[in-house]
Order: C-alpha cells, then structure tokens, then sequence
C-alpha cells in the first residue's frame, strides 16, 4: 500500500517540459564550467581536478568551456558548507544566470581506506537538475608516485568520456538552408563524409521535483541526413529524408551516427559513358503451353478440357518517371492449338481449335527506394490495369467460345543483382476488381474469380545498352457462372529477349 502510494505521489510530483521546438532551444546541452569539487580531506583534489578537466575539454570542439572567475560572490557569505551550497538548484541558477553557462560539472571525492571515491555529475544549471552521474574508485597503489600518477589522470579522463556518452543526445543543428543543414559534430568525434546522423525533436522531458534529476528524455524522430563535408568542430549535411509532416530546423538533435550506406550501383562497362537512367524496352519471341478446362455443374468431372502447344510474342518496357515513380507497359499475344478432352470420359475429342491469345497491361510504380541508374537494385510496387482476349471459333459442342478478362491489378516486383553481369527480376500481379466475358457459350454473365501472373526472369548484361534476358512467365484466370459453370485457363511460356537501356 505504501509503495502504490509513493509511486501515486511521485506520479503527481514529477514535472514535465513539452512543446519540443522550445525544449530544443532550452536543452543545447553546449556550455560548461566546473565546480571546485567537494572531498573530505581539505580540498587536496582541488587543484588536480581543475587541471585534468581542463585538460580533457581542451581536446574537443563540442562543448564551450566558460571560467567561474568570482565565484564565491554567488555563493555569498553563507554559513553553509561549500558541499551543501552546491547541492542547492537555487544557488545552481544564480551560477547559470551570472556566468551564462548552461551546464556544470560537480564532483566529490572521498577518501576511504587506501581508496578514493570520485562523483561527478553533469548538472543543468538553470534548473538544477542532474542529467548525468558516473562514480569510480581509484587505488592508490603505488605511493611513491602519489595520487597524481598518469593512473589518476587516465581514470578521471575515462569518468568523462562515459558522463558525456550518458547525455541524452550527441550533438545539435546549428543551421538550416533548405536541404542543406551544419551539425555541431567534427572530425573530432570521428564523423567522416558518407555517414548518416539521425535527427530527432526533444518532446518532452520527465523531471523529479524532489531528487533533482531528469528521470526520462522523450523524443520525436524528424528525419535523416547524410554527411557531405567535415570540419574540426562541425560538420555540413544534407537531409535526405524525413518523417510525415516532419521539417528539420535549427537547435533539434543528433541522436546517433549510422555508418555509410553501402553503394550498390554498378560500373559502366563502357569508360567515359553514363549509365541509362530512364528505363528500359524489351521485345521476346517465346513458347510454350496452353491449357483449358471448362466445367458444366459444380461436379469436378463434367465438361471439357485440353491444351496444347503455345507460341508467344511481346513487347515490354518500364520508364523510370524520377528516382521513385515508374511506368509498366506491356503487349503481347499468342497462338495455339487447342485438342478438347471430355472430363467425364477421359477420351479426346476430334476436332481441334486454332486459338489466340491477346493482352495488354498499364501500371504505375513506386520504387522502395531511390535509384540513380536503372542497374541499381530495385524493388517496386504497382498499380496498373490487365487485359486478355481469348479467341477461339465457337463450338457450343466443345464448350469453345471467345472470352476476355479485365482486371485492375496489384503487384510487386524488383531486380536484383546475382553476379557480376548477372541479375534476376521477378514480379507478380494479382486482379483484385474483375470484369469478364463469354457470351457464346450460353452460361450467362460472367464473375471472374481470379487473375494472377508470375513472372521470372534471368539477365546477363552484354553492355551498358543491351541485356540479354530470358523469362518465364504463368497467368492464370478463372471466369465463374450463376448455374455453377466455370472457365479455367493457363498459358506457361519461356521467352528470350534483348532489353534495350536508354
């Protein structure tokens, strides 16, 4: 009971600072003093102290280091131990207003046994608040070389690189010109050109009014940018992206540096020319099968069925719009022969049927992500319209009419690369609103229940121009009647083609 009843208090207590753009500007986190630090033994590490902070904040470009020269008139004529004093938020914020600092470090050191304690806080001044703490103990082993041996010195430098790596953030932007942003992160963190920094807004900030201290960071992701140019302390970026109805703008926060993003586009096979970067056209002569199945009743045996041999022509291209938007276009045919089987019997008919194939197929796609050639990887969805005419002389007998289907269809699709000169594509479109015909057969109207096509295919580039591919491709289809009657077709071919780049 107790326990729900601290944690309701606490809930009640703990403040909270929103409207991000305003904790941004508030919370730079980029100017710093020190506090003398506070030990048991009479201020022995005062001086030391001093030295190897000053020492270690000299070697970096992140933060401005502000001296406290005239302290003890903040701290007035108190009666108060010094430790005590800076322990105060209100003596914090005085410090903060007259020094125009923004963040303090305060440390204390204790001496216990042959050991030493060391404490050191990173402390937002003008609220007095702890957003950072690391404690380590150093043991004085060797006494002849004292407490200022290079031990010490590399303890105290390793206390601060982890305190700064507990901060909430890395580094801010400092300015904005359209796309083009400054960070405050140089060389002298490591950042190097071709990384990417992620951005994000400070939306709120949990605070405990009792303990002093940050208690939770709440962030907004704004976006990405990618390094272009390095400088000892800052560093010139270009944002490449960002969230929905997101905008980077100045004082918003480094969050994290991503490595460079591995660079997929493929070498020219020609020195001196430019890789194509408007699409592509393709135009194949293939073969293959054809298969009919016609159904009379719901009974799986009734009616006619067969197939035969099946040859294809087709002219194919896609037309990159810019590096996201592209454009499908197809047309082709086919021709066949087409032997019926009765299903109930099993004994194939007669006659046989010459047969064509006809379609054309319209699509729009959104690349997943952006191209600078079209030999890049790529991988896309679409949205586009299909259509396909069988037609065939009509024989009520046979169960052999002409017949069409129209579908808007949804797809998915990509290339990708297998080998040097090598890549694949596939893709696959799936009718999701259907439309269909086969009026001479006498079985009313027409409810396509599917249309699908798969398609693979196999390049080999023979230059930056020419690319020699073979496809494999299947499109099913499936028209429906009200009295249970139903048309079943496949066409399966294998098409070499030349796919011309441009």
């Amino acid at each position: 009971m107790n326990s729900a009843i601290l944690a309701g208090l606490f809930s009640l207590l703990a403040s909270s600072a929103n409207a991000s753009p305003e904790n941004d500007r508030v919370y730079r986190l980029d100017s710093i003093a020190w506090l003398k630090p506070s030990d048991n033994m009479d201020g022995v590490f005062s001086d030391y102290l001093e030295e190897q902070f000053s020492r270690y904040f000299s070697g970096q470009g992140r933060f401005l280091v502000k001296p406290l020269k005239g302290l003890g008139d903040v701290l007035g004529k108190s009666q108060a131990k010094y430790g005590e004093l800076v322990q105060q938020p209100e003596i914090l914020k005085k410090i903060a207003r007259k020094f125009q600092v923004e963040d303090l470090l305060r440390s204390r050191v204790t001496k216990e046994g042959d050991s030493y304690r060391f404490e050191i806080e990173w402390v937002y001044a003008p609220k007095g608040d702890v957003v950072a703490r690391v404690d380590f103990r150093y043991l004085d082993e060797g006494r002849d070389s004292g407490i200022r041996g290079e031990g010490l010195a590399l303890a105290v430098s390793k206390g601060l690189e982890e305190l700064i790596s507990k901060l909430p953030f890395l580094g801010s932007v400092t300015g904005v010109e359209g796309k083009s942003i400054t960070i405050s992160l140089g060389n002298n963190v490591g950042i190097r050109p071709g990384q990417l920094v992620t951005i994000d807004t400070l939306q709120s900030v949990k605070r405990h009014p009792l303990l002093n201290t940050v208690e939770e960071w709440r962030w907004q992701p704004v976006g990405r940018a990618q390094i272009e140019q390095v400088e000892p302390t800052l560093s010139f970026a270009k944002v490449i992206e960002t969230e929905p109805n997101m905008s980077v703008v100045r004082d918003q926060k480094i969050r994290a540096i991503l490595a460079a993003p591995v660079e997929t586009k493929k070498e020219s096979l020609t020195s001196g020319e430019e890789l194509p970067k408007s699409g592509w056209i393709a135009g194949n002569l293939g073969a293959g099968t054809y298969s009919r199945e016609v159904g009379t009743s719901s009974s799986t045996t009734a009616g006619k069925g067969g197939g035969g041999l099946l040859g294809t022509f087709q002219l194919d291209s896609q037309v990159w719009l810019n590096s996201r938007y592209i454009t499908q276009a197809t047309l082709g045919g086919g021709i066949f022969k087409y032997t019926p089987t009765d299903l109930s019997t099993g004994v194939a008919q007669s006659n046989s049927y010459n047969g064509t194939e006809t379609h054309f197929r319209l699509a729009v796609g959104y690349s997943l992500f952006p191209m600078k050639s079209v030999f890049d990887p790529i991988a896309w969805i679409h949205l586009g319209y299909r259509y396909n005419q069988t037609s065939f002389a009509t024989s009520t007998n046979d169960k052999v009419a002409s017949s069409t289907l129209g579908s808007v269809i949804l797809g998915v699709g990509g290339e990708f690369p297998v080998l040097r000169n090598w890549s694949a594509q596939l893709g696959m479109d799936l009718g999701v609103v259907r439309d269909g015909t086969a009026v001479d057969l006498g079985f009313g109207d027409a409810s396509p229940t599917s249309d699908l096509t798969l398609r693979g295919s196999v390049l080999y580039r023979w230059s930056d121009r020419l690319t020699f591919r073979t496809q494999i491709m299947l499109h099913s289809q499936n028209l429906g009647f009200p009295n249970g009657e139903s048309i079943t077709q496949k066409l399966f071919s294998v098409s070499p083609s030349i796919m011309y780049y441009f």
